[in-house]
């Protein structure tokens, strides 16, 4: 039978003071208070039956107990540490993880915010793909997928990323045409065929009746956003998706009628599982990415 050990916290606070000679550089190293260290090594001291440190003005010194413990300590920390990066290393190690993304998150926007995640776990193989079906965790091989929808999933877990900045976009030379909102109604609505209702929602938040009959379909969001920087009409993109080109100039906002749409962002993950480690290494670099644009 092992003999009691003594609380990991005081031989934390011991190697970190006998370090240092310090209790206070001690606290600030572990964000405790100079107080917590003394408790925690007078606990030690009383654990052990004998002194650590002889205390004298403005001076800390080891005993010759303390300074062969310390070495023993030392060592014994660093085994533990390096235990613990090996067994999480190998969590990571030549593993994949499936990643199912709406193609106007994919397109021009993750993928090249993705180099830092990649950087992080050079061991973790991340096999991405494109898709807005419903996702079957049950029949799919994704291990995560993100999607927009206007409710709550109920059949997956899920984290919210962020709501949907819209923008109504189009080429610098047709926003010369456009002198007030009712001129939009003179313009080809260029329209995301799978989202038929965003025109409809925005002209009602901005409290303008559609009457034009000129509208040309697409399925995502980068094809309307090649159509409008090209000319061919007006459209409605979230703001994240058209950053690049609202800053080189190619897009423009010719009124300040933004809106955030019915679609929530979420990123989503089977509902009876615990999170894999890779899976949560994913979804805090997400969370991470989408800091800047989350409510």
């Amino acid at each position: 039978m092992h003999s009691p050990l003594p609380p990991l916290n005081s031989l934390l606070a011991f190697e970190s003071a006998a370090r240092h000679l310090s209790f206070s550089k001690a606290a600030d190293e572990l964000f405790v208070t100079h107080g917590a260290i003394s408790k925690q090594i007078k606990g030690l001291e009383s654990f052990l039956g004998v002194p650590l440190f002889i205390r004298q003005h403005r001076k800390l010194l080891l005993t010759d107990d303390a300074q062969g413990y310390l070495i023993q300590v030392q060592s014994a920390l660093q085994t533990i540490n390096n235990a613990t990066d090996e067994i999480k290393s190998q969590q990571m190690r030549a593993q994949t993880l499936s990643i199912n993304v709406l193609p106007s998150l994919t397109i021009n926007w993750l993928i090249p915010r993705m180099e830092e995640f990649k950087q992080r776990h050079p061991h973790l193989y991340v096999d991405l793909s494109i898709g807005d079906f419903a996702v079957d965790f049950d029949n799919s091989r994704c291990d995560i997928a993100i999607r927009s929808a206007q409710h709550e999933p109920t059949d997956a877990n899920f984290i919210k990323l962020m709501d949907e900045d819209l923008c109504l976009v189009c080429s610098p030379l047709l926003a010369e045409q456009l002198k007030t909102v009712e001129d939009i109604n003179k313009m080809t609505l260029l329209k995301h065929t799978t989202r038929p209702e965003l025109w409809p929602y925005w002209s009602q938040q901005v409290g303008l009746t559609l009457t034009t009959d000129k509208k040309f379909g697409m399925e995502h969001f980068y094809m309307l956003s090649q159509a409008a920087s090209g000319g061919m009409g007006v459209a409605l993109i979230p703001r994240f998706f058209i950053e690049e080109q609202l800053a080189d100039g190619s897009l423009v906002i010719p009124f300040d009628t933004g809106f955030t749409s019915p679609y929530i962002y979420y990123v989503l993950t089977p509902k009876s599982s615990n999170l894999s480690l890779k899976a949560q290494a994913f979804i805090d670099g997400l969370l991470e990415i989408f800091s800047p644009y989350r409510n």
